[in-house]
């Protein structure tokens, strides 16, 4: 075979690679919706690269598709409630100067995502565009207790994004 055909197919499988490598990373575990009283807030989706979770489990991405609009300081108090309502005030001592701001304004149809690696470290996405890297895997368990902890206010959504498994 000669250099230039040996370069076409080169490039062709590199150019190949990313398109394969993001597309089939994740698998779905679950998904439902989160309601409060007579809204739908958002729809939410759990995925792990095997499409099975257990606690603790990572690599993992939590997508929150919103069905309404929502203000940013609204998501970050949402957050601190949580926290307390699953007894762990300390979370929002430790992480609130991290989250004051993060979020920006959501609007219907507004897609955030919280996604770990194989370490635990996160990172947050506005619509697929990067928001910020957490380097701190305590953190990444803190923030998603909120819907997969055993202890969350929301059972039912629990149950629906671990696929109907308790």
């Amino acid at each position: 075979m000669n250099a230039w055909k040996s370069a076409i197919l080169f490039v062709a499988f590199v150019l190949a690679l990313p398109a394969t490598a993001t597309t089939d990373k994740w698998q779905g575990v679950g998904e439902g919706v989160m309601r409060y009283l007579f809204w739908d807030i958002y729809h939410a989706e759990l995925a792990t690269n095997t499409g099975d979770y257990r606690q603790g489990q990572h690599p993992m991405r939590l997508s929150l598709t919103y069905l309404r609009d929502i203000e940013g300081d609204e998501i970050t108090k949402a957050t601190f409630d949580q926290w307390r309502k699953l007894d762990r005030p300390e979370y929002v001592r430790t992480y609130k100067a991290l989250l004051k701001g993060l979020w920006p304004d959501v609007c219907s149809g507004d897609t955030l995502s919280f996604v770990t690696d194989a370490n635990g470290q996160g990172t947050f996405y506005f619509n697929g565009e990067l928001l910020q890297r957490v380097d701190d895997p305590a953190f990444s368990e803190a923030f998603t207790a909120i819907w997969l902890s055993p202890k969350t206010t929301e059972p039912a959504l629990r149950a629906q994004l671990l696929g109907g498994r308790p």
